[in-house]
């Protein structure tokens, strides 16, 4: 039973991270393929505008509003008024960009309306999709990006056989396909669920309310991930920042297991920290937290000994060892990325907004400072060390946070894993044997370690199921 529960979630959230990073993912691996480093590098700085815009938008209520509804059944009023907080700012910001395109001259002015309007129609499905999040109805959002998020990739693959593939021709598709989803969420959250459109103010001030002790840290979160491709955008040639992103689109797939994990994990820490945390609670997130780990040391260690080889494959040479340094420094920050979301939903979920916020602001400030300074210097390359300076600086930050006001976090399987895997890469690294091999003795070596010094255990796998299962 506690196996077909966990399994049942798990599946569930992955159709979701599936639609948006798989399939997400070919979309931008087939416009990067047939477009020219800098179209793609265009549409990249755009589209990374477009999300950062978005993110001021929503005011930080995409986490207030999903932690609201999954401790308490009496507020499901929260994603009403921030459906109707998104519609508001949606349309407002639209105007105002439109009317720019007209007053002022530029492709960025001209561009952006249209970019705005792809990303701020996936932006207005936030609350229905947290609204079916928090309830853990994962599969019905999951199934609709899964078709919306084909039907782009089916509109890409048509327009290179047409060859009509060009910045114009891809906003046009992005647009369409996000309308779509949108409209079929609408439809199913009004037909299948009990979702109240009823938009009560003084409620709306409370939640508006609640939201801003993170605002800025939503703000700055956002600017954690995309920051270095504006700034690229800024200081580099687009051809510079097509590199260093598709390595980062790269980065982000690799990332799909935490994606996938992490809307589980939160609604389920938010009731379970409701009260005051148990031992038996706290032996059960460790363990988990090993069980993350062990997958989160591997995935770099696989990718980075393929990433050569097969990228360079598939994209012809354009991609692959031109940008290797890029994607391998990035991939270190997967291991950080997994304790990180773990540290945060700990610490979201007991309401440390202002200390989440704190984390947060110290870290993205951090993180621009080093873009000014190794851009310059290094172009994606520095880039990528900025962010995974970055990366490591919160992770400290966080865990300082938890282990004092929260729980006893273990740092045993950091230490254990980390070295592990970088044994396993710099060990078959030297060997001039075809890259399938090295991959496999690089894993065998990583789980040998894993097992012998216990990560990799009965023990750890029980408790981590137990966790979830709850």
């Amino acid at each position: 039973m506690l196996r077909s529960k966990a399994f049942i979630r798990f599946f569930s959230s992955g159709l979701q991270a599936l639609a948006l990073q798989v399939l997400g993912s070919i979309f931008f691996y087939v416009i990067s393929v047939y477009l020219s480093k800098d179209s793609f590098g265009t549409i990249s700085w755009m589209n990374a505008l477009s999300i950062f815009i978005t993110t001021i938008l929503g005011f930080g209520l995409e986490q207030v509003v999903i932690r609201r509804i999954a401790a308490s059944r009496r507020s499901d009023w929260a994603a009403a008024a921030f459906l109707f907080h998104s519609l508001a700012a949606f349309f407002l910001t639209l105007t105002v960009l439109s009317l720019l395109s007209i007053v002022l001259k530029g492709d960025v002015y001209r561009l952006l309306p249209w970019f705005f309007m792809a990303q701020g129609l996936l932006f207005l499905g936030i609350p229905l999709k947290q609204f079916l999040n928090a309830k853990e109805k994962f599969t019905p959002y999951g199934v609709i990006a899964i078709i919306s998020n084909s039907l782009r990739v089916c509109g890409a693959f048509y327009l290179v056989a047409v060859h009509q593939i060009q910045v114009h021709s891809i906003i046009i598709i992005m647009i369409c396909t996000a309308g779509a989803e949108l409209l079929a969420l609408l439809i199913y959250v009004v037909t299948q669920t009990s979702f109240s459109f009823k938009f009560r103010f003084q409620a709306y001030k409370k939640l508006i309310k609640e939201a801003t002790a993170q605002y800025i840290s939503v703000i700055f979160d956002m600017s954690l991930s995309r920051m270095d491709w504006l700034l690229l955008g800024f200081m580099a040639s687009k051809a510079i920042l097509a590199d260093y992103s598709f390595a980062y689109r790269a980065y982000e797939l690799t990332r799909l297991p935490m994606l996938i994990i992490a809307p589980v994990i939160l609604p389920r820490l938010s009731r379970l920290m409701a009260s005051k945390p148990s031992n038996q609670l706290q032996q059960q997130v460790n363990a988990f937290n090993t069980a993350e780990l062990l997958l989160a040391m591997l995935l770099p260690l696989v990718f980075n000994i393929l990433w050569t080889p097969v990228v360079g494959t598939i994209t012809g040479g354009k991609y692959g060892a031109a940008n290797a340094a890029e994607f391998s420094i990035l991939s270190l920050c997967i291991p950080l990325q997994f304790f990180i979301n773990l540290l945060w939903s700990l610490s979201f979920s007991v309401k440390k907004y202002k200390a989440v916020s704190s984390v947060t602001v110290t870290c993205a400030i951090t993180n621009i400072g080093l873009n000014l300074i190794l851009i310059p210097l290094f172009k994606g390359v520095g880039s990528a060390v900025a962010f995974l300076i970055t990366n490591a600086l919160q992770a400290v930050l966080y865990y300082r946070l938890v282990n004092k006001h929260v729980m006893d976090i273990s740092l045993r399987p950091f230490l254990i894993l980390l070295p592990a895997a970088l044994a396993g890469w710099f060990i078959t690294a030297s060997m001039n044997v075809h890259f399938l091999l090295k991959l496999l003795l690089a894993m065998i070596l990583y789980l040998i370690i894993a097992v012998v010094t216990k990560q990799l255990s009965r023990h750890t796998i029980q408790n981590s199921k137990q966790f979830l299962a709850q």
